[in-house]
């Protein structure tokens, strides 16, 4: 396909996040204030964040992965193109920053359970993806594996808790 489509669409993705972020920052940093929306309950806030995150991990992986797999000259380097996706992987990691903040507003208030902590191992194992992600659209070889590796053996650990 065109790198001109590709281009278009990712930095749509692009733009409509940082015009999301910047109208639901209340919402989306109170977590950092140790603020609720009105109407919102604690722990409604944390599954709300973590739900939110992995939807638009999926978007956003399947996107990327799109873009890197047809996208004409990605493969000799469009820089644009690039760009664009590094912008959106910035943006995703920021997404799983917020759900990590509303976890972590969630276990201070009451503490560890089996499904917070899994629910946070998966906020890190997929913040960790958009960096290996990141390292793998400039040439780094087996960041993928590295993150698979990763999350196979927290998780491993983490059933051992």
């Amino acid at each position: 396909m065109p790198d001109g489509l590709w281009i278009g669409l990712t930095a749509v993705f692009v733009v409509f996040y940082l015009v999301f972020f910047a109208v639901q920052a209340r919402y989306l940093f109170g977590a950092f204030t140790r603020s609720l929306p009105e109407g919102f309950i604690v722990s409604q806030y944390a599954r709300e964040g973590f739900f939110e995150l992995c939807k638009v991990m999926a978007v956003n992986f399947a996107l990327l992965w799109l873009v890197t797999r047809s996208a004409r000259s990605f493969a000799q380097e469009s820089r644009p193109l690039r760009v664009l996706c590094l912008l959106l992987l910035a943006e995703s990691l920021l997404f799983a920053v917020v759900a990590g903040s509303k976890l972590g507003l969630y276990i201070s208030c009451f503490g560890f359970t089996p499904l917070r902590l899994e629910s946070s191992w998966l906020v890190c194992v997929l913040a960790a993806g958009c960096v290996a992600a990141g390292l793998g659209l400039y040439g780094k070889k087996g960041v993928f594996r590295a993150w698979m590796v990763f999350g196979a053996a927290s998780l491993a650990l983490l059933q051992l808790v």
